[in-house]
């Protein structure tokens, strides 16, 4: 078969002729691609620093790892860069700046670049610290603890590596996203404020540019470009040299899709502030001012009520409930999460117009769904003596229905009246509340707690460090959170007084250390100063805690229906335990609360039957009488022993097992990408005609370490292509016998594919091939290819079947460029036109 002569047709321009500007192009168009290749890395690595600096909130010194990162950054970038200006392989170029990436991270931890002998143990002995305070503190970490750059810096650092990897490795900017946002997911599950817009807006220019890079490269391939008629335009050397550097686009195109991408970003940081939402600002002693809104609201906190009413001179009745409950205590108001160094307060808030009590609440916080749990209904009828901006609920609660705008937090799931005059006076309401069935023994199994609430459930002020002592020696012998929480409990109830009468009031640092001294006038306290003081000490050993203010236990007046009275109105603290959510503990001594809770009896072994000190006789306020404690019922037996409780818990490495597999999953995907990225491909291909069997082709030869003759004919690189061929039905050996006679299907095969590209690419308008003759193209591609893969030997298919050559290396990358142009031509003239290389 002989091949065409390509001439130029008739009146068309002729090729410019090329002596010193063909010397001088590669040296210049080398030059341009080293700092393409330097930009897109430059861009992948300070995008994701961008992103890194989100994390600037788990610390009070973010220089700390920020700088490091950035010079690691530059560094990253640069060794990518030059490996890829080598035409490295991708991962070899990930070795590379592994490599270097981390022996400078090495220098800046420990001032050694190579980790081994006394480095490395210098390096283990960092981590663990950071490890250690990780767990001990909450954010911000505070500067005199062991510092968490080892774990920020190398987070961030294969943060990187993975962006640069999948942006400029494997050629899938889109993808590379995904890892950004887990850099972002790391401060929102652990820090309490949200992401700051400007951190936003950097990462997205930064990806928004890392997408420019990539599809202005692929349109750079494209050529050059056609006139109205579909002729390739006059150009001058430097014209073509800017082209195959910059690709084909006007400066009005690049306008266009900057003012997307600005406005895109610009939507994505002021869309979410016109949201509405329900703002409430609270100062630190504990009432709020009015916001700015119009729908702010005035917070009184609950502890004032409490003081006044519990000291009054009569009880009053102030609401009733119709309910299947047998026991309907610990009606709660509100929760208190802010404790400032003069009062429990409600903390800032920030609802929702939407989160309204008209049905189903969100699901329980922190509770697993493996727990055990009752639901019942409630009936309630506040009368007109009780005025609250908060409307009492059980808790946890799944489903309420109350007129008038209440809405409630979801982090508290407590009721707020919304319009100044809007309180619970002569409301009824209805409402479903859920009894979880806990037990001690899991309870004690429970895992940290750490990023699972808001970090202000630990934050205190500066404190005397008798609480902190106290908290320590009282909790010293309990192996887990839970078990510390049951200590703390058991303390207050057998070695404090109840008195309301001899209390002192207010709970702030102050009061707090007069009622934990052990001398004449403290240790004697009520309710308010017993839930806030076991809170500060859960929070001084890393345990979220808060304060709940409601009712304690009612008095029953008819079949299923009962009664609160003022007397009633109690404060409790509510612990975080994982799985179980906020769990609620009974400090408050058996003269005012009879029982604790059962999931914590099992544990409470010291407990006297009877309160270690009786009511004084000076108390005049009337206490309200409870129910007997079940001090006859059989204590529940400890699930495991106290030696035993944390052992499993702690020995075994659960984290480090979970990182490791983790770990494994991660390397298997990302082991698999280049093999299902390059079936995808071939797939796509081989489906797409002429040009797109061709570009398989090519990228089959590339996979097997074929020689492409580049800047050749079709027809030259067709027969190239008979001499890696062999038998695909013949029985594998290790050195094949190949050429056209060994395989003279897939010679066929080639014979007429390079056939169809030529027509394709040359022919006049009106010859286009049947759908038949496209299916043949297909099926000629298949016998190709499998001819291409007998030709080698097995290690060679396998390499091209996992490391496929087309996908990892930085390499032209075949395009459907060279089809678009034919459809052009094919579409505009029906002339001869330039030839086109292979």
């Amino acid at each position: 078969m002989s091949a065409p002569t390509l001439v130029p047709p008739a009146g068309s321009p002729a090729r410019p002729s090329t002596g010193r500007a063909r010397a001088s192009a590669p040296k210049d168009l080398r030059a341009r691609g080293a700092g393409r290749l330097l930009l897109s890395a430059l861009a992948a690595t300070l995008t994701t620093w961008a992103a890194v600096v989100s994390w600037r909130g788990l610390t009070e010194t973010p220089g700390g790892f920020l700088r490091p990162l950035l010079l690691l950054a530059l560094v990253v970038a640069g060794t990518g860069a030059l490996a890829r200006l080598a035409r490295l392989p991708a991962l070899v170029v990930l070795l590379a700046q592994t490599v270097v990436g981390v022996a400078l991270a090495s220098e800046l931890l420990i001032d050694t670049p190579v980790p081994l002998g006394a480095g490395w143990g210098e390096l283990v002995r960092a981590v663990e610290a950071a490890v250690a305070t990780s767990r001990q503190y909450a954010a911000p970490v505070p500067p005199e603890a062991a510092p968490l750059d080892p774990l920020l810096v190398g987070g961030g650092l294969a943060c990187m590596l993975l962006v640069d990897l999948l942006a400029n490795g494997v050629r899938r900017v889109p993808l590379a996203g995904l890892p950004l946002l887990t850099v972002y997911a790391v401060p929102v599950s652990i820090v309490d404020s949200g992401l700051s817009w400007w951190v936003f807006a950097l990462t997205a220019a930064g990806f928004l540019v890392m997408l420019f890079l990539q599809e202005d490269e692929q349109v750079a391939r494209w050529g050059r470009p056609l006139d109205e008629r579909g002729r390739p335009t006059e150009a001058s050397d430097t014209d073509l040299r800017a082209s195959a550097a910059l690709g084909p686009r006007s400066s009005t195109s690049r306008v266009g899709a900057a003012s997307v991408g600005a406005a895109a970003t610009a939507l994505a940081v002021l869309v979410p502030l016109g949201v509405p939402t329900l703002d409430v600002d609270v100062f630190s002693l504990g009432e709020g001012g009015a916001g700015s809104g119009d729908d702010a609201v005035q917070i009184v906190n609950p502890m004032t009520d409490l003081q006044r009413d519990l000291r009054r001179g009569s009880d009053i009745p102030l609401l009733e409930v119709q309910t299947d409950d047998p026991d309907p205590s610990y009606l709660r108001i509100a929760v208190l999460n802010r404790f400032s160094s003069e009062a429990w307060s409600s903390g800032d808030r920030e609802i929702p117009t939407d989160n309204l009590p008209d049905g189903a609440v969100p699901a329980l916080q922190g509770v697993a769904g493996d727990v055990a749990r009752r639901s019942y209904d409630y009936d309630v009828s506040i009368g007109e003596d009780f005025q609250s901006r908060w409307l009492p609920t059980w808790a946890p609660i799944r489903a309420i229905r109350a007129e008038g705008d209440w809405r409630y937090d979801e982090s508290t799931m407590d009721f707020l009246a919304s319009a100044d005059d809007l309180d619970t006076a002569g409301l009824d309401y209805s409402m479903t509340g859920v009894e979880l069935d806990l037990s001690a023994a899991q309870l004690a199994s429970a895992p940290s707690a750490a990023g699972a609430v808001s970090a202000e459930m630990v934050d205190l002020p500066p404190l005397p460090d008798l609480v902190r002592d106290l908290a320590l020696e009282v909790t010293a012998e309990a192996p887990t959170r839970y078990a510390k929480a049951v200590a703390l409990q058991n303390w207050f109830r057998s070695e404090f007084t109840y008195d309301l009468a001899r209390a002192d009031e207010g709970n702030g640092v102050s009061e707090l250390e007069a009622f934990l001294r052990d001398d004449e006038g403290g240790r004697v306290g009520y309710c308010e100063q017993f839930a806030s003081a076991m809170a500060v000490m859960a929070r001084e050993l890393d345990i979220p805690a808060r304060v709940a203010v409601g009712f304690l236990r009612p008095d029953e007046i008819g079949p299923d229906r009962y009664q609160f009275s003022a007397y009633d109105l109690h404060a409790w603290p509510e612990l975080f335990i994982a799985g179980a959510g906020w769990v609620r503990f009974e400090p408050t001594p058996a003269d005012r609360a009879a029982a604790v809770p059962d999931y914590t009896r099992g544990q409470l072994d010291s407990e006297p039957d009877q309160p270690s000190a009786q009511p004084s006789e000076q108390s005049q306020a009337p206490v309200q009488p409870d129910r007997p404690a079940p001090s006859a019922e059989p204590e529940v037996p400890q699930a495991q022993g106290p030696d035993d409780t944390d052992t499993t818990a702690a020995t075994f490495p659960w984290a480090p097992v979970a990182g490791g597999v983790g770990g494994l999953l991660a390397l298997g995907a990302l082991l698999l990408l280049p093999r299902l990225l390059r079936s995808r491909r071939r797939e796509r291909w081989l489906a797409a005609g002429p040009e797109g069997v061709w570009q398989e082709l090519r990228a089959t030869a590339l996979d097997l370490g074929h020689p492409w003759p580049e800047q050749r004919s079709v027809r030259t690189a067709g027969a190239a292509l008979l001499d890696w061929y062999a038998d695909p039905a013949a029985e594998p050996v290790e050195r094949p016998a190949r050429g056209a006679a060994a395989a003279p299907e897939a010679a066929a095969a080639t014979d007429r594919l390079v056939t169809a590209l030529e027509r394709l690419r040359y022919a006049p308008v009106g010859s286009t091939d049947s759908p038949a003759a496209s299916e043949q193209v297909s099926d000629d591609g298949r016998v190709c290819v499998a001819a291409l893969l007998a030709g080698v030997t097995p290690r060679q298919r396998r390499a091209a079947r996992w490391w496929p050559r087309s996908v990892l290396t930085a390499g032209r990358r075949p395009s459907g460029a060279q089809a678009r142009r034919a459809e052009v031509r094919a579409t505009r003239t029906g002339a001869a036109t330039v030839d086109e290389v292979g």
